[in-house]
C-alpha cells in the first residue's frame, strides 16, 4: 500500500508523542450561520466578545456560546470582511454540533474524519501535524481545501493526558494504532486560504487518495432506536440463597480437572480468599500477552474447574464484574478487527453457561472506560 508523506510524518511525530467523499452538499462554508466574506456587522446576534485581540491588521472576537462551545470570529480591520471562523468546545464527551454534517465534538473522532474524507489531508510544512501542548494532550491537526470555494477547513482533534495513559496501559507498543479511535473533535476552523497561509505558509503537501471536501451544512443526530437499558440488568435479578463458607477444596490436577494442571499454581492460587462468584465460585483471570487474557472458574466446594465463555485472542481488553451473592457475570471486550467494543451478560449454574445479551457499545475507544461506565 502507497504510504503519503502525510501519513509518514504523522506517524513518526506520534511516536515520538506517545512513547509515553463527503455527499455534495451546498458550499456555504457556515459555522454558526456565519462564512467567510461576512461584513463584521453579521457578528451583532452574538452580543459583546468575552475578549479581542487585534493584530497585524486583524481583529479576532471570542464569543462564548449558549451550548458551551466557544466561536472565534477574526476579521480584516480594512475591509470589515471576515476571513476566519473558529468554533471549538473544551468540555466532556457528547458536546454539541460541530457545525459540519453529523460531526460533534467530543463524539466524533480522528477515525470518524479520516473515513469520511478519506485521506489524512494537507499537511503544511511550518505547521507539526500532530503535538503535545502544557496540559500533556496531544493534537492532530487535519486540513482540507474545500469545494469550489478559495478556503479551507481545519478539524482539530485530541487525546487528553488521562485517555493517553489508559491507552498506554491497554495496549502498550500498540498504542499508536488506536489513536485514531480515541482522538475527539475539539475544534473546527473554516478561513480563507489567503489568510490562512499568513501563519501556516504556503509550503505544504497533499496526502495520498486526496481530495477536497464539499462542505456539509449540519444535520439533526437520528433519535437511537429504543432498546433495553444495560443499566437494568443487576446481579440482584439472578441471586444465589446460599455462600459456601466451608473447608478449600481445590482441583484434582491429576484426574478430573488435569486438563488444568498448567495453572495449577495460579488456578490454587485464586482459590485461597474462597468464593467471589456465583456463592461458592472464584474467578482467576491469567493473561496471555498484550491485552490478552482467559479465565477459569473453579468451585470452592467441590474443586471442579470450568472454562468461562470469555477470553483469549477473540476477546482482548477483558474486564469482568461479578458478586459473590449472583450469578451474573458482566463482560467488556474488545474486537480488534471489527474496531468495535461489547458488553456480554452470561448466568452461570451448575456449571453451565447462559449467555444473557449482548451489546456493542462504541467502537475500541469504548473499551477504555470502565464496564460500569458503559452500563450506566
Amino acid at each position: 500500500m502507497k504510504v503519503g508523506p502525510v501519513r509518514q510524518l504523522a506517524a513518526a511525530a506520534l511516536a515520538a508523542a506517545v512513547a509515553v467523499a463527503f455527499p455534495l452538499f451546498g458550499h456555504a462554508q457556515a459555522i454558526e450561520d456565519l462564512t467567510p466574506g461576512n461584513d463584521k456587522a453579521a457578528l451583532w446576534p452574538f452580543g459583546n466578545p468575552k475578549e479581542t485581540k487585534t493584530s497585524a491588521g486583524y481583529t479576532t472576537n471570542r464569543y462564548l456560546l449558549a451550548s458551551g462551545a466557544e466561536l472565534a470570529a477574526t476579521f480584516d480591520i480594512s475591509t470589515s470582511r471576515i476571513v476566519a471562523l473558529e468554533e471549538s468546545w473544551a468540555g466532556n464527551d457528547n458536546g454539541p454540533s460541530a457545525g459540519f454534517g453529523d460531526f460533534r465534538f467530543g463524539r466524533t473522532t480522528l477515525t470518524d474524519i479520516r473515513s469520511r474524507t478519506s485521506s489524512n489531508g494537507i499537511l503544511y510544512k511550518q505547521v507539526t501535524p500532530v503535538g503535545a501542548d502544557q496540559s500533556g494532550a496531544i493534537n492532530f491537526s487535519s486540513f482540507y481545501d474545500v469545494t469550489s470555494s478559495t478556503n479551507v477547513v481545519r478539524f482539530v482533534t485530541s487525546i487528553d493526558r488521562a485517555a493517553l495513559g489508559r491507552l498506554s496501559n491497554r495496549y502498550g507498543e500498540r498504542a499508536y494504532y488506536y489513536t485514531g479511535s480515541a482522538a475527539l473533535l475539539r475544534s473546527v476552523t473554516v478561513a480563507t486560504r489567503e489568510y490562512l497561509e499568513k501563519s501556516t505558509g504556503t509550503d505544504r503537501v497533499l496526502d495520498s487518495r486526496y481530495t477536497s471536501v464539499s462542505w456539509a451544512p449540519a444535520v439533526e443526530a437520528t433519535p437511537a432506536k429504543p432498546a433495553i437499558s444495560l443499566a437494568r440488568i443487576k446481579p440482584s435479578q439472578l441471586p444465589v440463597f446460599r455462600i459456601y463458607d466451608g473447608p478449600r477444596n481445590f482441583p484434582d490436577f491429576t484426574g478430573r480437572d488435569s486438563k488444568f494442571s498448567m495453572y495449577r499454581t495460579r488456578i490454587t492460587n485464586g482459590m485461597t480468599d474462597g468464593p467471589t462468584f456465583a456463592g461458592e465460585y472464584s474467578v482467576i483471570q491469567i493473561g496471555c500477552g498484550t491485552s490478552c487474557s482467559f479465565v477459569y472458574v473453579a468451585d470452592n466446594r467441590t474443586g471442579e474447574v470450568f472454562n468461562a465463555p470469555v477470553g483469549g485472542e477473540d476477546n482482548l481488553s477483558l474486564e469482568l464484574r461479578y458478586e459473590v451473592g449472583s450469578k451474573l457475570m458482566t463482560s467488556q471486550w474488545g474486537d480488534y478487527n471489527a474496531n468495535k467494543c461489547f458488553v456480554q451478560f452470561y448466568s452461570f449454574d451448575d456449571g453451565e453457561w447462559t449467555e444473557l445479551l449482548k451489546r456493542e457499545v462504541g467502537t475500541l475507544d469504548a473499551c477504555m472506560k470502565t464496564v460500569v461506565d458503559n452500563i450506566q
